[in-house]
């Protein structure tokens, strides 16, 4: 951290930057980005929000090892309204990564938490985070990027456990040839409903996103990927992917895949893909023959579904979502 700072680069929790960084928190704070005013969960966060993160990176510094934060809920029945701010400079380059946990407790918990990113032009943020929130959680996020001309943004997700998820990151690809690419893991298990997906406003030319959503549902769970892709007017030379993947164990479960395309360009490229499928006796059998029991053989279909987002991750975060991937298919979470 010496290192870093001695470069400009700032990273402390929100109630210091409040004190130390105010210039640079009262005009990102709740402005730009994410005003209260823009749902009702984020009026409610923006009234009694305490705590977060807050990580500035000044012009053309490379922050050359992620930034890691870990929020987690120690009292039931309480709200956590943590607030994340990052703002990275022009040519500036940073990963951050947070994990957020809950115990298991006997009355309901409610994440409302706060995230605001800006991009500034030829900046380069990546944004991953690992959730393990008990059952009994409500977690109802606002997560939110501009990006400026150049600028490339990324969110890596791992959404696990809670009662109900409802996680929609999204990112205004605000200068020309700015990018955002989504890539996201949800999974439900019984008595859980996991609303999640992703939001792109290419608002300028020449603009790029991709969205790479897998789901997986089992013993009844419920998984939603609910996406909006929205071209502007004169964003010509904008491209757009979005594939959906879903998995599912059994007939119980559920997974829905509802996106939204607003074109106004013609001159773009856009494209959406969609598959559902089981995991198949075939599949099972194969492995079974190659020495695997029938646990372990569903696992290591389930390790290859969800690759492409743990080979995002650093290898001690990507083993630990493996990990909770295996205690969510032996109902051992929450």
């Amino acid at each position: 951290q010496e290192r870093w700072e001695e470069k400009g680069v700032i990273f402390c929790n929100m109630d210091e930057a409040v004190q130390e960084h105010e210039e640079l928190v009262r005009e990102h704070f709740m402005t730009k980005c994410v005003p209260p005013s823009d749902n009702k969960f984020a009026a409610l966060h923006g009234a009694i929000w305490s705590g977060g993160s807050f990580v500035y990176v000044p012009e053309n510094t490379t922050v050359d090892m992620p930034v890691q934060a870990y929020f987690r809920m120690n009292s039931e029945g309480m709200g956590q309204f943590e607030h994340t701010l990052i703002i990275a400079e022009e040519g500036s380059e940073v990963h951050y990564i947070e994990g957020c946990s809950a115990p298991k407790y006997s009355k309901f918990n409610l994440h409302c938490g706060g995230v605001e990113v800006f991009v500034d032009e030829d900046a380069h943020v990546q944004y991953s985070t690992v959730q393990n929130w008990s059952k009994n959680t409500y977690n109802l996020n606002t997560k939110r990027a501009i990006a400026d001309k150049g600028g490339r943004m990324e969110w890596i997700s791992g959404s696990m456990g809670s009662k109900a998820t409802m996680l929609y990151p999204s990112t205004i690809l605000k200068g020309r040839g700015a990018s955002d690419n989504h890539i996201t893991i949800a999974f439900a298990g019984e008595g859980q409903d996991i609303d999640t997906g992703a939001k792109v406003y290419h608002n300028a030319p020449d603009t790029k996103s991709t969205v790479e959503s897998k789901s997986i549902a089992k013993d009844g769970g419920r998984t939603n990927y609910r996406g909006l892709v929205h071209i502007a007017d004169g964003a010509e030379n904008s491209s757009t992917a979005v594939e959906c993947d879903a998995l599912m164990f059994d007939n119980e479960s559920t997974s829905d895949t509802m996106p939204y395309m607003e074109i106004n360009e013609s001159k773009v490229d856009v494209a959406h893909e969609a598959t559902v499928g089981k995991i198949g006796d075939e599949d099972i059998f194969y492995l079974q023959s190659r020495g695997l029991d029938d646990d372990d053989a569903k696992q290591m279909i389930v390790s290859g579904f969800i690759e492409p987002i743990t080979e995002e991750l650093p290898i001690e975060y990507a083993v630990e979502l493996n990990r909770l991937v295996e205690l969510e298919m032996e109902g051992s979470l929450g």
